[in-house]
């Protein structure tokens, strides 16, 4: 009995290894997610309002649960509040300056086709920049990186900031 024990208990090691880096995995793309924003010049036109908060939307499945909204508690990105919010579809103008579109969503291409300017895109699928998204994050060696598709940022009205684009892993022009 207590073999089997054992050996149940060493089989769940790896699941428990694997969930792990997977928290540490989006604790770390949340606190990039923050720091995206902080890098970005937005137009005017992107927000609704003077006063309206920088909003970062998270499409569908929301794989961060509470981290970024603790990450984002008490921030301010260029005199405005940074707030989360959670969305089934492509936002409304104005409504999101940043999206994260995870890896679960099926329908990368109809989503970005359906996101106006002035919204800096952000995914974690492989193809994110083909598809027309603006940064996208990359598991390398157990690390998480980035890389910028610049020309689809500056399509949708952004401006990236040098410092960004210095530390991406790799830059599309």
């Amino acid at each position: 009995m207590s073999r089997i024990l054992a050996l149940a208990v060493i089989g769940f090691l790896p699941a428990v290894s694997v969930e792990a880096e997977e928290l540490l995995e989006y604790q770390v793309k949340a606190a990039f997610l923050l720091n995206f924003v902080k890098f970005v010049e937005w137009p005017p036109a992107a927000f609704e309002t003077s006063e309206s908060p920088m909003a970062i939307c998270v499409l569908g499945d929301d794989p961060f649960g509470s981290t970024l909204d603790r990450i984002v508690a008490e921030e301010t990105v260029d005199g405005r509040r940074v707030a989360v919010h959670r969305i089934k579809s492509p936002p409304p103008p104005k409504s999101c300056q940043a999206l994260f579109v995870p890896k679960s969503e099926k329908d990368v291409v109809k989503t970005l086709r359906e996101t106006g300017p002035g919204v800096l895109t952000v995914g974690e699928k492989e193809g994110f920049l083909h598809d027309g998204g603006m940064i996208v994050f990359e598991i390398e060696n157990r690390r998480v990186r980035f890389s910028i598709h610049q020309i689809a940022a500056e399509n949708g009205g952004l401006k990236l900031s040098s410092r960004l684009l210095s530390v991406a892993r790799s830059i599309q022009k």
